[in-house]
């Protein structure tokens, strides 16, 4: 009798934790939801940043800045920096939104990143990306080779990425990369992820 009061009471002592830790959990995200949408919303474009002195590529890195590339079928090789702190107005243009469509979210994940399809302007010779507000990772850049629909709205690109897609599922055209913005819905590309271009070759650093 005595051991099944203590067990009552263990149990009792576990789920008034439990129900507190929950709670906690539920009180941090909401207060970092709501710092992070007022630190979102004083966001300025990155090409009305200023900046002392840019380099090469008209642009002033920062720690977490680092370059990648993209291909193309009729196009040379396309450098991306990611992450720049700042970005000269007279080189750097805001890539239009219409050139921007969403494309889906990965398939079977429990939190699923989120793609962009971004079709590259015809005159551009570099492109900007910046970091993810919302979320805590970095863009990234990813060449489409190859892609085919599936059933179920989906689509597989590359063979590596399957994607849930809208209805109906975005045209894709030889210009067009693929833009992964991370699990957070809200930092969308071109709106809280900016998108810039450049008619300028972007040369990476030490290559």
């Amino acid at each position: 009798m005595k051991s099944g009061l203590i067990l009552k009471g263990l149990l009792l002592t576990t789920l008034v934790a439990v129900i507190g830790i929950s709670l906690k959990i539920f009180h941090d995200n909401k207060i970092k939801n709501v710092n992070s949408a007022q630190l979102c919303g004083k966001n300025k474009p990155l090409n009305q940043i200023k900046a002392e002195k840019y380099d090469t590529n008209r642009l002033k890195a920062g720690e977490a800045t680092f370059y990648d590339q993209v291909s193309f079928k009729s196009k040379p090789v396309m450098s991306v920096v990611i992450n720049p702190e700042a970005l000269d107005v007279n080189k750097w243009a805001k890539v239009p939104p219409s050139a921007i469509k969403y494309i889906g979210k990965e398939d079977g994940w429990f939190n699923p990143d989120n793609f962009y399809l971004l079709e590259v302007p015809s005159d551009a010779r570099g492109l900007a990306l910046g970091k993810p507000c919302y979320g805590d990772g970095d863009a990234a850049v990813i060449s489409i080779r190859k892609w085919k629909e599936a059933e179920g709205n989906k689509i597989s690109i590359n063979g590596k990425i399957t994607l849930e897609h809208p209805t109906p599922l975005p045209k894709i055209n030889p210009n067009h990369i693929l833009v992964n913005v991370g699990s957070n819905q809200k930092d969308s590309l071109g709106d809280v992820t900016q998108v810039y271009f450049t008619k300028q070759r972007v040369r990476i650093p030490n290559k």
